[in-house]
């Protein structure tokens, strides 16, 4: 990966190439490679450049591999934009009564496309050493989602997220145009006189529907299907963290079991250890009352040999 360039004293200095050098760097290297870099750029005087990299945010975890996508993995990122253009079309084209617009086959492409572009997001995620839970996979599978509904057309500071990709507002579908439709024939009627309140036949066409109320109750719709998979997605992890208690709870138990046993053990060594010393005082009183009584027999015998009177033995106490 290519390292920020260093700042020199003279020349003039890439401040979008330092930032996209920047955005490329390790989750963890952010912050200490954007410090160097402003303190590098301060020294050599470009302060202003050393202003915009000081104010360049730290991406999520989430934001920090869609970028990782857009830098390392080009084409999955960039099929992602232009199967949700393709599809976001299909839309229009459809609602327009465009009734052979294949939708389908173009919503199909795009979902594949951010499957493959979160597919890739995670592996990166692994390599790097970054555990993958059910919070961080939504989180990237909900910006894909984004970028792909924003499309071609959105400006975005691809590269450089620092948040999740929030769903576009109603303002994507402010270019919606009805088609022009031929006008159709004016009907004449022939007033017949055959009684004397004939009634009047209505011959206006009805109005065509709103261009922008039809994108706005799309734009509802996909948002509800959003948000249903957001409630099914917040409801597995909840079972999760309810599981995940659990299993804590069980090792918090086994941890005061265990804390109970260690203590009464070390009770039990303790008393031991007295035991133990006391039966070692006692081995050496022993020892010294047997090398005692070894010196007074040893006494007795050279006097015996000798024949001069020996030292009566003193019986140790019991």
């Amino acid at each position: 990966m290519a390292r920020p360039r260093t700042p020199d004293d003279s020349g003039i200095i890439d401040s979008t190439a330092a930032l996209a050098s920047l955005y490329q760097r390790a989750f963890a290297e952010f912050i200490p490679t954007r410090t160097a870099l402003v303190r590098q750029l301060q020294r050599s005087g470009h302060k202003d450049v050393a202003a915009r990299i000081a104010s360049a945010a730290k991406p999520t975890r989430a934001a920090w591999l869609v970028n990782q996508v857009y830098w390392r993995q080009r084409a999955a990122y960039d099929d992602v934009l232009e199967q949700g253009t393709a599809a976001r079309a299909a839309q229009q084209a459809r609602l327009l009564g465009d009734a052979g617009a294949d939708m389908a086959a173009r919503l199909a492409a795009r979902d594949a496309a951010v499957s493959e572009a979160l597919d890739a997001a995670l592996q990166l995620a692994r390599d790097e050493g970054t555990a993958v839970s059910d919070a961080l996979r939504a989180q990237v599978r909900g910006s894909f989602d984004a970028l792909a509904a924003h499309g071609q057309e959105a400006r975005l500071p691809h590269g450089h997220l620092t948040a999740d990709v929030p769903l576009p507002g109603l303002g994507a579908f402010a270019g919606l145009s009805l088609a022009p439709t031929e006008p159709g024939p004016v009907r004449r009627f022939e007033v017949v006189a055959r009684r004397a309140d004939p009634e009047p036949v209505s011959s206006a066409p009805p109005p065509p529907p709103d261009p922008h109320l039809v994108a706005a109750e799309a734009l509802v719709q996909q948002l509800e299907q959003r948000h249903s998979e957001s409630i099914d997605r917040l409801t597995e992890l909840q079972r999760g963290h309810e599981a995940m208690t659990s299993v804590l709870a069980t090792a918090e138990a086994a941890l005061a079991a265990a804390t109970r046993e260690l203590t009464q053990a070390a009770h039990e060594a303790e008393r031991a250890q007295v035991a133990l010393d006391a039966v070692t005082a006692e081995v050496a009183r022993l020892a010294e009352e047997r090398a005692a009584a070894d010196r007074a027999l040893s006494a007795l015998r050279s006097a015996s040999r000798t024949g001069r009177p020996a030292r009566r033995l003193r019986r140790p106490p019991d």
